[in-house]
């Protein structure tokens, strides 16, 4: 089993980062044991013989539920593993920002936009499957995951990373703070993670591990990211420049990283996994997922597969509505950020004028 750490917490259940033994890339979750419960989990602490995420659950029959490893032990190669990674955060642009990026010739970004490589303390085990994520021979390979800039909710990713690929070009895209709270919050209660309701959510926001605000304190985030690698690697982007002039801050991108420019048309740079994307899926599709069909479903092949995907979701899923915490709650969160704005602000450079509007 892999638990990456715990959060006690007075008056309510404990936090637990958790990530599947089973799956590439891993999935990791931050929740309440009776909430990993509920969304399908099977944990080692309830007898399991792993941790098994609600995918694997589905779509692994247990006789052949084996631990991520390589075959064989690996050795990392230089040549192979990613010199590029969006850091985060989580609902501030990374998607698109990950799109980009493929575009560029001297780019190959992962297939998997989320590798979740260095969340996990047992990384260097499947290093073969890791870096054969990658194509080679490209200036850059990258991948990008948010969950990197969520410390302490997962811990040790800055120690790993540079401890493996140190020379590496960091990419790290903020918005608005309290905005792009109520967003993670919006994206976790969809998916379940979460079943608290905001206020609920962010009782206890003033906790450096909370699970919603806790990737909104970036100048936490970036102390943590130069402890171990120097500023010049590290470029910071507020996704309002990318919204509102993503050809010029593009541009900006491939001059930290020496590589020429590009010129993006107008479809190339539609935002992508934005607000109005999201679906809630019915109680009835839910009790549909069961074992025996979602494996009958992965027989098909990728392309069919796909499209069933893109039609469940078009056709069944409808609209969440934006959660708005209270005036109250704004102006705490608000307040508890207001110095970490102005050290982001002080240590970039960056002006982040819309911020607080």
């Amino acid at each position: 089993m892999t638990v990456l750490a715990r959060f006690p917490r007075e008056g309510r259940a404990e936090l637990v980062s958790l990530q599947c033994d089973l799956c590439v890339p891993p999935v990791i979750s931050c929740s309440t044991t009776a909430e990993m419960r509920e969304l399908g989990w099977l944990l080692a602490g309830d007898g399991h013989p792993h941790d098994v995420c609600p995918w694997c659950d589905l779509s692994v029959p247990a006789r052949e539920r084996r631990s991520r490893q390589d075959p064989e032990p690996t050795t990392p190669d230089p040549a192979l593993l990613p010199n590029l990674f969006v850091v985060g955060a989580a609902k501030a642009g990374s998607t698109s920002l990950h799109n980009y990026l493929a575009l560029h010739p001297e780019i190959s970004m992962s297939k998997d936009k989320e590798m979740r490589f260095f969340t996990d303390p047992d990384h260097l085990s499947w290093v073969g499957r890791y870096q054969a994520s990658f194509a080679p021979g490209t200036t850059y390979r990258g991948e990008s995951t948010p969950q990197y800039t969520k410390w302490p909710v997962f811990p040790g990713v800055v120690d790993r990373m540079a401890d493996l690929v140190p020379d590496a070009r960091l990419l790290y895209l903020v918005r608005d703070p309290v905005d792009r709270a109520i967003a993670e919050y919006l994206e976790e209660a969809t998916w379940g993670v979460i079943t608290e309701d905001i206020e609920t959510a962010l009782a206890d926001a003033d906790q450096p591990h909370n699970r919603i605000l806790a990737p909104s304190r970036y100048a936490t985030q970036l102390r943590e990211i130069h402890r171990r690698f120097d500023p010049s690697q590290v470029l910071v982007i507020d996704l309002a420049d990318l919204r509102d002039d993503a050809q010029r801050t593009m541009s900006r991108i491939f001059d930290f990283l020496g590589v020429p420019p590009i010129e993006l048309d107008d479809e190339a740079l539609r935002p992508r996994n934005s607000y109005g994307d999201k679906g809630a899926l019915p109680g009835w599709y839910q009790a549909l997922r069961r074992p025996a069909l979602i494996r009958l479903a992965h027989k098909l092949p990728t392309g069919q597969l796909s499209r069933f995907r893109s039609f469940v979701s078009r056709r069944i899923s409808k609209p969440v509505e934006r959660p708005e915490p209270s005036a109250e709650t704004v102006a705490r969160l608000r307040e508890l950020l207001a110095p970490e704005v102005a050290e982001l602000r002080e240590t970039t450079g960056l002006p982040l004028s819309g911020w607080f509007a």
